[in-house]
């Protein structure tokens, strides 16, 4: 969510439910992360950007747990109801940020579903860096983004929001250590980044 989507007053969490579960670029996106990350039984995944918890949820039927941590507040509170109410348990809910996961588990996989890109549209390339790096000092065999991402050549973008070239997401993961061993574009502007080391 950019930062003009979190000042829009009245957008709660659950209209980002609704828009994502009527989005069939976001459906697909998120069909395409489940299907080709390589998640293990026995994995923790932490789902950083985590929001309502639509994609830990989701998770958390590979996995042995799932991390979802996210900045705010009010939607962590949301994520952690919906879990309870589907009865998962192995999902848990904490406010952290890409420069602090807020992590002290061994971590497995990493997951950032669009979210990442906020940190491209707050600080260009430096800011995404940091955030790359935050992740990879959990120190996880595979970071999967999936993501809003320029695929192309320069697009008009929504005066809103600013997206990442895919090369510059790419390329800053291999620097931090990774080989990027899946791309998949889902739609113009958004796609899945599988890196693993």
């Amino acid at each position: 969510m950019t930062n003009t989507e979190r000042d829009y007053h009245g957008y709660t969490p659950m209209d980002y439910d609704a828009d994502s579960e009527a989005g069939e670029v976001y459906q697909r996106c998120l069909s395409y992360l489940l299907t080709h990350a390589p998640i293990e039984r026995d994995d923790t995944v932490v789902d950083i950007g985590t929001g309502t918890g639509i994609v830990a949820l989701e998770l958390a039927s590979k996995c042995d747990h799932v991390l979802g941590r996210d900045i705010n507040d009010e939607w962590l509170q949301y994520a952690q109801e919906k879990a309870a109410e589907k009865g998962v348990e192995n999902v848990s809910f904490d406010h952290g940020s890409f420069r602090e996961p807020n992590v002290d588990d061994d971590v497995d996989v990493v997951v950032a579903s669009y979210a990442l890109y906020m940190a491209y549209d707050e600080g260009g390339t430096d800011e995404l860096r940091a955030a790359i790096d935050g992740l990879a000092a959990l120190n996880p065999r595979c970071v999967a983004v999936a993501e809003k991402m320029r695929f192309g050549p320069e697009q008009t973008s929504p005066d809103y929001e600013t997206l990442p070239p895919m090369g510059t997401v790419a390329n800053l993961l291999v620097d931090a250590g990774f080989t990027i061993t899946d791309i998949e574009t889902v739609a113009e502007s958004v796609g899945v980044l599988i890196a693993t080391r």
